[in-house]
């Protein structure tokens, strides 16, 4: 179906990883398009395919977040998503400075991960719960109040939103705006507050506005 949310899934132990695409097969809005094992498993796909997600362990031959960082330059439009045992605040940090929008730990129940990619393709952004905390401590300065102030009416009208879990198409719905207008003020804002990516605006926003 042209509406299915096209997945791939590279991880180098394949009985972990056939697990997850039959979870993910199981709703028939997910297709899973490309497995891999390596690095460079996951270039390729991403290249021949241009998946909605981009689903790599860390710890994978090729190393997933170097690997995250090499699709995020390729420019494409998929959204990268690790889905790691590892809990370190590094591995965490490093991953959303690669350009990863999501970050699941291995543990996660099938139903959880197939909500988590829907949430992601919708263009959320998802941390496991239990980490996002451990996140904001590494990215909470004296400076994101006041840069957070700095932002105009639009900016942070539309930061909020999205804060709040909403699509950039819900968002432009919402505010009457296309929706590159939407990610054209969302820009404006990470730029504002010196972060790379929407995951890092979000949790920002969270800590210092709720989620109100």
């Amino acid at each position: 179906m042209a509406d299915q949310i096209r997945v791939i899934v590279v991880d180098d132990h394949s009985l972990f990883r056939t697990g997850v695409i039959q979870a993910l097969k199981a709703d028939k809005a997910i297709a899973v398009v490309g497995e891999g094992e390596s690095g460079e498993d996951a270039l390729q796909l991403v290249s021949a395919h241009s998946p909605d997600i981009a689903l790599l362990d860390i710890s994978m031959p090729g190393n997933g977040i170097e690997t995250a960082e090499k699709i995020t330059k390729m420019q494409v439009p998929s959204k990268i998503v690790m889905l790691t045992v590892s809990e370190a605040d590094n591995d965490i940090i490093r991953a959303i400075e690669a350009g990863a929008v999501g970050y699941l730990l291995k543990g996660i129940g099938a139903l959880d991960l197939v909500s988590a990619v829907k949430s992601v393709a919708a263009g959320e952004s998802f941390i496991s719960p239990n980490l996002a905390l451990r996140v904001l401590s590494h990215l909470q300065k004296p400076s994101k109040a006041s840069a957070l102030a700095s932002l105009s009416r639009q900016e942070e009208r539309t930061l909020r939103l999205v804060s709040n879990g909403l699509s950039n198409r819900e968002v432009g719905e919402i505010l009457g705006v296309l929706e590159k207008t939407v990610k054209y003020h969302m820009t404006k804002a990470m730029a504002k507050l010196g972060v790379r990516n929407r995951v890092e605006a979000t949790l920002i926003a969270r800590q210092e506005w709720g989620n109100g």
